[in-house]
């Protein structure tokens, strides 16, 4: 049986969640929620966790497991006995850090062997990010970046990925059903439809860590801009547009409310107006986009090419962009 070593960075509210899921899916029957039961030929059961790593001293130490049921919303009790180790901080952090050089990281993490190492650490630690992707890169592990740090889009390091025959995917994870993935789906519907949109932005709500970290300008304009484009690319003609998230409320938790306000043309200029609101939870919603980018990179073939399909699919801002039912199209084709 073929099976995917992962090692885990950042065991907040996606990476928790994550772990419930390869646990639960793993070993139960019921498969409901989940998107796709084989992706290249494997099932959640072929991904095992073989390390993970935070900077959190409430982390550090503790068994994978415990911290997964207890640090976000629990849907299922997740048993790993991992030891979460320190991971690196080159990035300004709020609060007190357990920290490990690069090359302590780096020799953990070789310790663990991973065919695949998944960067789900908060926005804006962009220094921190690259670090991992080098280390990852030094062991021979394809690299996944969730987060909006420019990894898989820069070229030198692309190419040395290439070079490995490894998958390096990203940057910045596109959830299942979240805020982005939905506001591109009803501006291509309009679109589809025959309808001319004017108007739209998406204000985004949430309680995590993330959307905490989030509300520094610097880190909030450079997800706006990345939310803007992405979803303009659906029209295939410009728009006024604004998406991104406007304010963090602790008591959300994992929680997120989007508001949306989209205004369109019809016939002989009919106006068309829609206002409403999508709540939804960020871990749950980036688990099966995960275990598909898990699973998907571990295929056979083109490596260069399986990237490119990867992070179109999974990923607000990949090299190549394409409209959301095409990347999904060359997904499915292409790994299931």
């Amino acid at each position: 049986m073929a099976e995917i070593r992962v090692a885990v960075i950042g065991v907040g509210n996606v990476g928790s969640t994550f772990v419930q899921g390869v646990e639960y899916y793993s070993n139960n029957k019921n498969t409901v929620g989940l998107w796709h039961q084989k992706v290249a030929g494997l099932k959640p059961s072929d991904i095992k966790i073989v390390s993970a790593f935070d900077i959190n001293p409430a982390k550090v130490g503790k068994d994978l497991g415990q911290v997964s049921s207890s640090s976000t919303k629990k849907y299922h009790e997740a048993k790993s006995k991992i030891t979460i180790m320190p991971g690196i901080a080159l990035d300004s952090v709020e609060g007190e850090a357990s920290s490990a050089s690069p090359l302590e990281f780096a020799k953990q993490l070789k310790d663990s062997k991973p065919d695949i190492v998944l960067n789900l650490i908060s926005s804006g630690m962009d220094k921190t990010s690259l670090e991992y992707a080098k280390a990852a890169l030094g062991v021979g592990a394809a690299f996944v970046n969730s987060t909006p740090a420019k990894i898989a889009t820069n070229p030198a390091l692309a190419d040395k990925f290439s070079q490995k025959k490894l998958v390096l995917a990203g940057d910045d994870l596109l959830s299942q059903f979240g805020g982005t993935a939905f506001h591109k789906g009803m501006i291509d519907f309009m679109v589809e439809r025959g309808v001319q949109v004017r108007k739209s932005y998406q204000l985004d709500v949430g309680g995590s860590e993330e959307t905490k970290r989030t509300m520094v300008e610097r880190i909030k304009m450079a997800k706006r801009s990345m939310k803007t484009g992405t979803i303009g690319l659906e029209a295939g003609y410009k728009f006024e547009s604004v998406a991104g998230t406007t304010e963090y409320t602790d008591f959300l938790g994992d929680s997120r409310n989007s508001y949306y306000w989209m205004v369109s043309e019809g016939f002989l200029g009919s106006s068309i107006v829609m206002d409403l609101t999508l709540r939804t939870n960020d871990g749950a919603n980036a688990g099966n986009v995960l275990f598909d980018v898990v699973r998907a990179s571990m295929a056979k073939g083109n490596v260069k090419k399986n990237a490119e399909l990867i992070n179109a699919y999974g990923f607000k801002n990949p090299v190549k962009k394409h409209k959301i039912r095409e990347a999904y199209a060359n997904f499915v084709e292409a790994f299931t």
